[in-house]
């Protein structure tokens, strides 16, 4: 009789696949992609995902065998499974994180335990189904060369300035795409953006269409799960996990905004990026991808502007809306007749008055939450920090206490200083929370709604808040980066950026890039309809160039300036970069494991290996942690490389120390 065998990954963190074998009353019914329950450890049964069937028995000893088998219905399919093998090992992580970030888990699966779910009536769409509007000349052109470009390139970049009219290409696209019974994905890179982009959709695809992320109940992620695997659904709208459903035959991926660093996975593990997987999915399905935004990452513009992808460009506003007026207000008091009011400079203080006395809408941004980001005694500078973490706490006036956003601890303030005894604790800074209280005593008859992390934890929260803004029931929105995207409202015409400085001095190089796009993006939601919006940036560096260039709305000359510094100093696009994370309690521990693991590396890698040194932050959660980066160029195996850390990796692990060490390799950090 011949003993079949499976390889299957279990949802834990460890290299590689365990073999079972097949019980007799399972052959035939197990195929790759299988969803099987088998022993694992001393005393339960675990989930495991089948990539392999073969008849070679394992050397050295004797494999158990596997428990159940799952219904067919929560299996997934070829074309997933290779994309999972693919994000575990182009972005080094365990098989078995991949499995768990991308299958639910067995209680979530469908098939298991099902419990029958009614929809709501605010999730079925009950209006009429309408065709798409018509394309004007240059969406019409912009859609033509897509479609052409798709005919010779897997990717196509479409750099479309804000209100151009992106969404209506893309629903264009969509329906042609379903006309030819494929499936399709457009991605989001915020949860925020979904709700309003989905009221704009169903009108065109009615309840043909779904939505994914992590903030929906389990049923409705089964639901989900469900439809796509069997076919039924075949337009889905979702954030960078949406990547993981059993699509069976994606024709189309579209990453809207794809510039945006919420793309990017950081904790836990995989540390993929979702618009690079993207491409590598709809590769695996014979697809194509479509890239959109306004301000594109440098990587993709360069890959753009070299021929790897496609281009096309749409940069005039639909229905020749004029970009927004642009004004820089100097925050610096030196030489000023007018001091500012609080936080708030006399001119953006103007144009919210005269905002709110034409019953118009004004935006404020500024991208930290909290009231202040720091209190400090005035007599002897004591600063307040986290006892977990290498950071000051941020105070939330709200709940009366202090937080550390890194570890999530928390405490009430101190009565005095412990250093002097002095009671005059002073705060420092202004976060989202200080300009909406100091914007209801500026303007007491306005209504003043504040959207960030704090005020948005409810699942439904960012849907009604941005409904509010978009029915005229919210004067004034104040808020983080989630307010600066993909976002359209008619009578919004006034945007305030409150601290441009905090973003440009940013110790990271992608520092000017991100700033510029944040810029242009929020400046963007101003006046997309008929009236004419208006930006105030204030700034105390109102001379500095990403500045002169975010005033022109220029694109072209930020990304020209940035490559050229990229290409001299050898950062990205024109190299790509590993950044390896080692963590230990002991800091004399951390600096041995990391200065030897470096060492390591060298030996086989040269000067292309930077470090160790401590991050900006370098305790966490009570981990010191210190930061090796290597960098790879052209004359560099990717794949090389990634084994010698590989390797690296495992031997420092093994090595004899006190305590724990961890170590984890970042692909493409952002």
């Amino acid at each position: 009789m011949r003993h079949e065998f499976a390889d299957i990954i279990i949802p834990v963190a460890v290299t590689g696949s365990y073999t079972y074998g097949i019980p007799e009353e399972l052959r035939g019914a197990l195929r790759r992609g299988s969803i099987v329950t088998v022993p694992f450890g001393q005393t339960r049964n675990a989930a495991g995902l089948v990539i392999n069937i073969h008849d070679t028995p394992p050397e050295g000893f004797t494999p158990k065998e596997i428990t159940g088998l799952l219904p067919e219905e929560a299996s997934v399919n070829e074309r997933l499974t290779d994309f999972l093998l693919w994000v575990s090992e182009y972005y080094m992580a365990y098989p078995g994180e991949v499995m768990k970030a991308a299958i639910p888990s067995t209680e979530e699966l469908p098939g298991v335990r099902v419990i029958k779910r009614k929809r709501s009536a605010g999730e079925q769409y009950n209006g009429e189904i309408i065709p798409p509007a018509r394309l004007n000349e240059m969406q019409e052109r912009a859609c033509a060369r897509i479609r052409e470009l798709f005919n010779e390139h897997e990717t196509v970049l479409l750099h479309g300035v804000t209100s151009s009219g992106k969404t209506e290409i893309y629903i264009h696209l969509m329906q042609e795409q379903l006309a030819r019974g494929r499936q399709l994905l457009y991605m989001l890179p915020e949860i925020a953006l979904t709700s309003q982009i989905i009221e704009r959709l169903r009108k065109h695809f009615g309840d043909s269409i779904g939505v994914f992320h992590s903030r929906l109940t389990t049923a409705a992620r089964r639901e989900v799960w469900r439809k796509v695997s069997d076919g039924t659904l075949r337009t889905v709208l979702g954030v960078r996990s949406s990547l993981f459903l059993p699509f069976s035959d994606l024709g189309l991926i579209i990453v809207d905004e794809e510039h945006d660093s919420s793309y990017k996975q950081y904790d836990p593990a995989p540390r993929y990026h979702a618009r690079d997987a993207a491409m590598m999915l709809s590769r695996i399905h014979g697809g194509r991808t479509l890239l959109g935004s306004a301000t594109p990452s440098l990587e993709s513009y360069h890959n753009a502007s070299s021929g790897r992808y496609g281009f096309v460009e749409l940069m005039t506003r639909y229905g020749d809306v004029m970009m927004p007026e642009m004004i820089v207000a100097d925050t610096r008091s030196f030489g000023k007749k007018i001091k500012m009011t609080s936080h708030f400079t006399q001119r953006l203080l103007e144009a919210i008055t005269e905002a709110l006395g034409k019953d118009e809408q004004v935006i404020l941004f500024q991208n930290r939450r909290g009231f202040s980001p720091y209190l400090m005694c005035p007599d002897c500078g004591w600063v307040p920090g986290c006892t977990n973490c290498s950071v000051s706490y941020t105070y939330h006036k709200s709940i009366g206490k202090m937080v550390c956003h890194y570890c999530g601890r928390s405490t009430k303030l101190p009565a005095a200083c412990p250093e002097c005894g002095s009671e005059a604790m002073t705060t420092k800074g202004f976060g989202t929370e200080k300009i909406e209280e100091e914007i209801r005593l500026l303007f007491p008859s306005a209504r003043v709604v504040r959207m960030d992390q704090d005020t948005t934890r409810r699942r439904s929260a960012s849907a009604e808040i941005l409904s509010d803004f978009a029915a005229g029931a919210t004067d004034i929105l104040i808020g983080t980066q989630m307010i600066s995207k993909g976002l359209d409202f008619e009578r919004l015409t006034v945007v305030g950026i409150l601290d441009a400085d905090n973003m440009m001095h940013y110790p990271d190089f992608r520092a000017f890039e991100r700033s510029f796009q944040l810029m242009e993006q929020v400046s963007g939601r101003a006046g997309r309809r008929t009236r004419r919006g208006k930006v105030i940036i204030q700034t105390a560096d109102p001379a500095h160039i990403i500045l002169r260039q975010v005033l022109k709305h220029d694109y072209k000359g930020m990304c020209t300036s940035q490559l050229e510094e990229r290409s001299l100093f050898g950062y990205p696009p024109f190299t790509k970069i590993i950044r390896m994370s080692v963590r230990h309690r002991d800091p004399e521990e951390l600096n041995v494991s990391a200065a030897r693991l470096a060492e390591s590396l060298r030996k086989q890698l040269g000067s292309y290996v930077l470090g160790p040194e401590f991050p900006v932050i370098m305790q966490v959660q009570r981990w010191y942690i210190k930061t090796i980066m290597i960098k790879i160029d052209s004359s560099l195996s990717p794949s090389r490389v990634k084994e010698v850390v590989r390797r690296a990796m495992e031997r420092e692990l093994k090595m004899p120390r006190k305590g724990v060490l961890r170590i984890h390799a970042d692909v493409d950090p952002q």
